[in-house]
């Protein structure tokens, strides 16, 4: 790898001198050699020339360390790069290589803000190169979408490009299928998408009727007359409930039934959602309540998930317990894991600031490697023991007293907290205590202003509460992040006309004329605005000069606001609890040292917090009870730090195994799911309908007639001209004639010929618009028959582990049932398929 980096630099030095003339030379002649050769022969060469256009376009220049990540990214693997070392610029090596072959680069990001921050930014080096850039947001149409595609590079959001994904394998025409076949795709934050938010599957639905609210409230109104330890248990860990003997007694008197597992009218779901509505999800935690709706927050992201819904009716019990609108009930339509989509990809590669935790993960179920990177300069972050407390509310006034001490010297301070909750909560304290802040949470008020909290985080006297720190993209500059505070002052003084308190010299004075004459719709200056900086070759000179000079000022006051913190001792990150993976207590931690900067880190617990209680053990707590008597006085103990990281430990191993089991299953499906979105897809692009219609015929007829064969040795042909007039009409079936005991040897030949003599019988325009017909029929059976197949897997899911009770393995059993089910969809659609077009003429 060093010799690579060493011939890097050997290249960059020559290109400097270069024109940008002689750089679009270099630039066509290896693009030539990439259609000849193998991309790795080219990667010096491409390599220096990105890194050379990226200077002189954004004024940013690859690290030595950027470079081994571009070299490893584009092998294949995981690079683990600190917060801070520049994932971003890096990405740009291997995807405008990869791009390079014409076949599409997916680069996919958490979140939308990073997606088209990055596809701006970033794309200024890829236009410079000839490359096309493309952006996919949730709120782009069809054909934008299809467009940003087909270019040559897509940046997007890991949700949506699934879901586009999912609607194209639903699609009923080609024109509404967005994406092409898949190439190499590069994952920000890689851990978040395939490790976090791997067991939860994305879902595409269709609207069921067959939502029944009265047994929703009858549900939720048993569940307030169950007690707790009585008549159900609850389990923390596996975040479950289970009834125990009286409690399904008592739940079968109040609703009069003789079992709750009727065939005919179950109730036992219903129960069981109303009680895991009201004891395992909970407000400003798993959810929160707006407009009259549910929506969810990403334990992982702390941000709102808007157009997700729990599934097996979990979202509808959560709304009845809420008492807010219930949205109607859903049927899966299709449905895959990240586990599975991602897989797709015949090359994959991932970005992440704390992925080595996961290595082993990574390496089972995807095959990747992963590479952990130094940093550019030495980290001197210093990350202190964790101050364990008796009590929650001795931890809260630990974590208000050092707050406090941050802010009388200036000190910027983060502090993480585990919920939505927590962080109101802590808010409220620091309003008491009379503590300005800022708060960054999923409620979408503070969401809209993600970027400028988190890029203010760094001044001065800051102090910030964030419920998660996993993928926010904007770096804590230490004394402020310079290009949002012009971006601020420039809204303030053209929009918010607050140019009368900010003093201006006369050349700004006379750029802000111009602007004003410049611009002929406020909108325009307002969406230029919000673009900045990214918007500087693209807006009005006056407003770009305007930013610059603005710029220059801020910028000398940056200087020694950026001294003054670092003097200080840099960012301090505080830490109200541990989460359940070290990772995310790395992602918080990782905030503060960034390029080399000073900084501190601390995590202060309490022995009441969740993951104590769940895995920490008494032991800990009467060890801590009596070593310290006072519980305002917390104990620091390496040991008892490496007690909490095991516990840690072992929550990620045992969700590991949860991800693991549902990879395993998800696997049965996922074989499934490629064989029919294959066969979908030959019906949707190939115009095979009429051949694929005649195989399902003709399987048919041999299964028809092999079984009156072994059923009937005399008048056999008879009784099954008999039977299959009951699926074909008098076209063929009528002049069906048999000359011995064996298959008719023109059955099939007759079934051609009624096909040929119904087209015949109809126009040119019938003609297209019964063969495009049959098409969309098709379509519609396969996607009828699929869904009643996945909801049929999702009811055996839920109960094959009660197999294990009779000695039997229930992914074997699992694997048999689904290929059972598997099969009699198909029987289905093929019955389906030859009823409607061989004894329905209308649908013909």
């Amino acid at each position: 790898m060093k010799q690579f980096v060493y011939e890097i630099k050997i290249e960059s030095t020559q290109l400097r001198l270069k024109t940008e003339e002689e750089l679009r030379d270099q630039t066509e002649k290896l693009k030539k050699r990439s259609q000849k050769e193998e991309l790795s022969k080219i990667i010096p060469q491409w390599f220096a020339l990105v890194q050379e256009i990226s200077n002189r376009k954004l004024g940013l220049k690859h690290f030595d360390t950027q470079l081994l990540a571009g070299v490893h990214l584009h092998q294949g693997k995981i690079v683990e790069m600190k917060t801070g070392e520049g994932k971003t610029l890096a990405s740009t090596l291997p995807v405008s290589l990869n791009a390079l072959l014409k076949k599409g680069v997916h680069v996919v990001t958490v979140n939308d803000y990073l997606a088209e921050r990055d596809q701006k930014w970033m794309g200024k080096i890829y236009t410079e190169l000839g490359l096309s850039v493309g952006l996919v947001k949730s709120t782009s149409s069809v054909i934008e979408k299809k467009k940003s595609y087909f270019s040559d590079i897509t940046y997007v959001t890991n949700s949506e490009v699934v879901f586009d994904y999912l609607r194209d394998s639903s699609a009923s025409h080609l024109t509404e299928v967005v994406q092409r076949p898949f190439s190499f795709c590069v994952i920000d934050e890689i851990d978040s998408i395939l490790i976090d938010e791997a067991r939860t599957p994305l879902i595409l639905s269709t609207v069921s009727k067959n939502l029944n609210k009265n047994k929703l409230f009858l549900a939720k109104f048993i569940a307030n007359w169950l007690e707790k330890d009585v008549h159900f248990q609850v389990d923390e860990k596996r975040r479950d409930i289970n009834l125990t003997e009286s409690g399904y007694k008592k739940a079968k008197e109040k609703l009069g039934k003789n079992t709750l597992y009727d065939s005919n009218d179950p109730w036992i779901l219903e129960i069981l959602n109303a009680l895991k509505a009201q004891y395992i999800f909970k407000l400003n935690k798993d959810y929160i309540v707006l407009n009259n709706k549910i929506l969810i927050v990403d334990e992982f992201t702390g941000r709102i998930m808007e157009d997700r819904r729990w599934s097996l009716g979990i979202h509808e019990a959560i709304e009845a317990k809420e008492n807010v609108l219930i949205g109607g009930g859903t049927k899966t339509k299709s449905s895959i894991t990240y586990q599975n989509f991602f897989t797709l990809y015949p090359k994959l590669a991932g970005m992440t600031g704390t992925g080595k935790t996961a290595e082993k993960e990574f390496q089972d179920i995807y095959k990747l490697e992963v590479v952990v990177l130094p940093t550019a300069k030495p980290m001197i972050r210093k990350d202190f023991s964790d101050l364990v407390y008796q009590t929650e509310l001795a931890k809260w006034k630990a974590v208000l007293n050092k707050t406090k001490e941050c802010f009388s010297k200036g000190q910027p301070i983060l502090i993480g907290t585990a919920s939505v909750e927590k962080s109101e909560f802590l808010s409220e304290l620091f309003k008491i205590s009379k503590i300005p802040h800022q708060i960054l949470n999923a409620k979408p008020e503070n969401v809209a202003r993600e970027s400028e909290i988190v890029a203010q985080a760094g001044e001065r006297y800051a102090v910030t509460i964030a419920t998660n720190m996993a993928g926010r993209g904007t770096d804590i500059i230490l004394g402020g992040n310079t290009s949002f505070k012009v971006k601020q002052k420039l809204r303030e003084i053209l929009i918010e006309n607050k140019n009368n308190e900010i003093s201006l010299k006369k050349e700004e004075e006379h750029l802000l004329k111009k602007i004003f004459t410049e611009y002929e719709t406020r909108e325009q200056l307002e969406l230029d605005l919000s673009n900045l900086p990214y918007s500087l070759e693209t807006c009005q000179e006056s407003l770009r000069l305007f930013y610059n000079s603005l710029y220059e000022e801020i910028s000398k006051s940056w200087i020694k606001e950026n001294s003054e913190v670092k003097s200080l001792g840099g960012l301090f990150v505080l830490g109200t609890e541990r989460h359940e993976t070290r990772r995310i207590d790395n992602q918080l931690r990782g905030r503060a040292g960034r390029q080399g900067d000073p900084g501190n880190s601390q995590f202060y617990v309490s022995l009441e917090d969740e993951l104590m209680k769940i895995f920490g053990g008494e032991n800990i707590r009467r060890w801590v009870e009596y070593l310290v008597q006072d519980k305002d006085i917390p104990l620091e103990s390496n040991l008892l730090t490496s007690s909490l990281e095991n516990a840690q430990k072992k929550v990620e191993n045992y969700n590991y195994d949860l991800r693991k089991n549902v990879f395993q299953y998800d696997e049965i499906l996922n074989v499934q799911r490629k064989e029919l979105f294959q066969a979908r897809n030959e019906i949707l692009r190939d115009e095979i309908s009429e051949d694929f219609f005649f195989r399902y015929c003709e399987s048919f007829l041999d299964e028809q007639i092999l079984s009156f064969i072994k059923k009937t040795s005399n008048n056999y042909f008879f009784k099954l001209q008999s039977e299959l007039q009951k699926w074909f009409d008098s076209y063929s079936i009528d002049q069906l004639k048999t000359e011995s005991k064996e298959t008719p040897k023109n059955l099939y030949s007759e079934l051609w010929i009624s096909n040929d003599l119904r087209f015949a019988q109809s126009n040119l325009y019938q003609q297209g618009f019964l063969q495009s017909n049959r098409s969309i029929l098709y379509l519609l059976i396969i996607d009828i028959y699929w869904t009643e197949h996945l909801e049929r897997m999702t009811y055996i899911r839920e109960t094959i582990n009660w197999r294990a009770y009779g000695q039997q393995n229930p992914l074997m059993e699992y694997n048999v049932e689904a290929f059972q089910s598997f099969k009699l969809m198909f029987d289905q659609i093929r019955s389906a398929m030859i009823y409607y077009f061989l004894n329905n003429p209308l649908n013909y």
